[in-house]
């Protein structure tokens, strides 16, 4: 009986851990955002600075 309870607890568990991982969170959609839009950015100074050493 008490291997049943030990098995139970560790499927929620396991359930509960792959469904956070799964569903993405809004703070996380926005950071991706904010990343793309900062190595955009980044790639474009970049190449204005290598225009201006020349």
């Amino acid at each position: 009986m008490a291997n049943h309870e030990k098995l139970r607890k560790w499927l929620v568990l396991s359930a509960v851990a792959t469904a956070l991982l799964v569903i993405p969170r809004r703070s996380s959609r926005k950071a991706d955002e904010i990343t793309d839009a900062n190595i955009a950015n980044s790639k474009n100074k970049g190449s204005h600075h290598g225009n201006d050493a020349q």
